[in-house]
């Protein structure tokens, strides 16, 4: 009697088609190409509007058996959050701007080693975060980050260049804001630029906000940086970029379950990297191991 062989896994592809720099678009040939067609069986759906990953992903969710987010930051975040609540998992092919949650997983930026993973990995549980009537996965964040990824959203051309241009035009104008952060029952007041929500190291393109995160210990890191002068800028981009952004003297950090953190006035808020609307009050709460990941 020959044995039988494991049914495959069937994935859908959510492709955002805006995403990231690359001169040429992500294709289903390259699924025909690299995929394991001997473990995995497959539909592709490239996205026509903002949140048509996550719509897709939940009108479909019992046709298969995980999802792979190719795009950004953003995208992965549309995906993740159409697995919410079920028993299902995501994947990542990295084709954004900044590839935060994708790098800190080690998943390679090229198509290819993205595949090797996707064809080879283990399915892992990892946190998520709560965020208000939102939730993410890699980073979120209120002040000077968050009212660059307002002005970068409407850039016609993305990319590292494209950020840091806009990110040094925003930072002359940029300064510190009174906030509050509570948390197991303390009341903390400080004057932050920016303040930075982080359940895994880093923004993407290696840039570390919060090298100590981890993605499963149940925590997400509250990382508060103060005004800064031109003077300072090249030193925190070192320390950004060689994980040592904790030891500096501008920075402050709270591993914390759940939070509030609130200001007087409006401030500009980011989730995974894409703009939201202004907030006075950002309430957090991790729920650990809450969703399934291939890598």
């Amino acid at each position: 009697m020959s044995k039988q062989e494991p049914l495959k896994k069937k994935l859908l592809f959510i492709v955002n088609p805006t995403a990231g720099t690359r001169t040429h678009k992500f294709e289903e040939a390259l699924i025909k190409k690299w995929l394991d067609h001997g473990r995995f069986s497959y539909e592709m759906h490239v996205t026509t509007h903002a949140g048509n990953g996550t719509e897709t992903i939940v009108s479909r969710i019992n046709e298969f058996d995980g999802f792979i987010a190719v795009g950004g930051d953003g995208t992965v975040n549309e995906v993740f959050k159409g697995v919410l609540d079920s028993k299902k998992w995501f994947g990542v092919i990295p084709s954004g701007s900044g590839n935060g949650l994708a790098r800190t997983l080690h998943i390679p930026m090229n198509i290819e080693g993205a595949f090797q993973i996707l064809n080879k990995g283990k399915v892992r549980a990892i946190d998520y975060v709560k965020i208000n009537d939102d939730s993410f996965v890699n980073v979120a964040g209120i002040g000077f980050d968050a009212k660059v990824a307002h002005k970068f959203k409407n850039l016609k051309v993305r990319g590292l260049k494209s950020y840091a241009k806009v990110t040094l035009q925003e930072f002359g104008k940029s300064k510190d804001r009174p906030v509050k952060i509570s948390f197991k029952g303390k009341t903390i007041k400080e004057k932050a630029m920016m303040v930075s929500f982080a359940n895994s190291t880093q923004f993407g393109n290696n840039a570390f906000i919060a090298p100590k995160a981890e993605l499963d210990d149940g925590k997400v890191n509250i990382v508060v940086l103060k005004k800064f002068q031109w003077l300072d800028v090249p030193f925190l981009v070192w320390q950004l970029f060689s994980k040592s952004i904790h030891q500096s003297r501008l920075q402050k950090e709270y591993a914390v379950k759940k939070a509030t953190i609130e200001s007087k006035k409006g401030i500009y808020l980011h989730i995974d990297g894409e703009a939201r609307a202004k907030v006075n009050k950002v309430k957090l709460k991790v729920v650990r191991k809450g969703v399934k990941v291939i890598a």
